[in-house]
């Protein structure tokens, strides 16, 4: 477990979610009758999009449930006594990883709400950004795209 006495109150309920999250699913899978737990309890998931028609809808959840079970599977192939997260800021002495994360750049504002996670055999070298929602804590996505070095996050009613 990472050293939760370095982490803010908010980030310290970031990493509840997450660990709860993939204490759940430890050892089981996911499949699209979970969805509503998963939503009630981990995920933040809102159709904020002017389309808000039911196949549009219907589209995100089917493709959130694709890409929450690839999650779900990564952490087991992996291990999850080998996983762990930290806040973002506590890497930036990886300048290559905390590039996209810089003042001038445009997720900076998003850096509190933010936890990275890595490998504990290698600490020092993150595979991923978790983004979550700050009112709620629940994780509002993992995945961090870089298209030509603009670097955002992909979450769900944008699709």
């Amino acid at each position: 477990m990472a050293q939760t006495k370095d982490f803010t109150e908010e980030e310290e309920k970031n990493y509840n979610t997450i660990k709860s999250l993939f204490e759940h699913f430890k050892d089981k899978g996911y499949d699209s009758a979970q969805r509503d737990f998963v939503f009630k309890h981990f995920v933040y998931f809102d159709n904020v999009l002017a389309d808000t028609s039911k196949t549009q809808i219907l589209k995100r959840t089917k493709f959130f449930d694709e890409l929450f079970s690839q999650m779900i599977h990564y952490v087991d192939s992996v291990g999850m006594e080998n996983l762990d997260a930290a806040p973002t800021r506590l890497f930036k002495d990886n300048p290559t990883f905390f590039k996209s994360f810089e003042a001038e750049s445009d997720l900076n504002k998003f850096l509190p709400f933010t936890l990275t996670y890595y490998d504990k055999r290698r600490p020092r070298e993150p595979i991923g950004v978790l983004l979550f929602e700050p009112k709620t804590h629940k994780l509002l996505t993992w995945i961090l795209l870089n298209q030509g070095g603009y670097y955002y996050f992909l979450t769900f009613n944008l699709l």
